[in-house]
């Protein structure tokens, strides 16, 4: 598929996604961000929507860290366990390069304004991946929480909840 092909097959994406126009007006960037969607941004939603579509067959454990959290998401599913790790480390690289998805959520974009205070580490699992991620702030520790628990409800609702907006935590 062509450059352009590609592009607007993704817009497409992002319209059926919920995406505000104005957002679209400006090719993809958010907020004044200056943030537009890099090459591997529909690779990424495709594994969104592959995991929100097989929610029922992942296992999800949050424990709550005084700086963050640590993460075991596993699937019994071979195929659902190798796309976890897939998601996992193309995330991993997100938040490391400060390169921004989901952007039109708040907590998202919150995360993301703050990545450079973000350490995350990841170790496979043969059903999945563990995350640990942390923060010395405390409020960026409060932003990791905060999205761990949204992961868990796109795991437990799938499109549906993609589709909605997170509230940041108060500072």
């Amino acid at each position: 598929m062509s450059r352009r092909g590609r592009r607007l097959a993704l817009l497409f994406t992002l319209a059926i996604l919920g995406m505000p126009a104005a957002v679209l007006a400006q090719g993809g960037h958010q907020h004044g961000q200056g943030q537009g969607m890099d090459d591997q941004h529909a690779k990424d939603m495709e594994l969104f929507h592959y995991l929100g579509d097989h929610g029922k067959e992942i296992t999800r454990t949050i424990t709550v860290l005084p700086d963050g959290v640590e993460t075991l998401t596993e699937s019994d599913n071979a195929e659902v366990a190798t796309k976890i790790q897939a998601h996992v480390l193309s995330m991993s690289a997100r938040v490391k390069e400060q390169r921004p998805i989901h952007m039109r959520d708040p907590l998202f974009r919150e995360v993301f304004a703050n990545a450079d205070k973000i350490v995350m580490r990841h170790e496979n699992t043969s059903k999945g991946v563990k995350v640990v991620e942390t923060s010395a702030d405390p409020y960026v520790a409060k932003l990791i929480q905060a999205h761990a628990e949204v992961v868990s409800l796109f795991i437990k609702h799938g499109r549906d909840e993609m589709r909605k907006n997170h509230a940041v935590p108060q500072r």
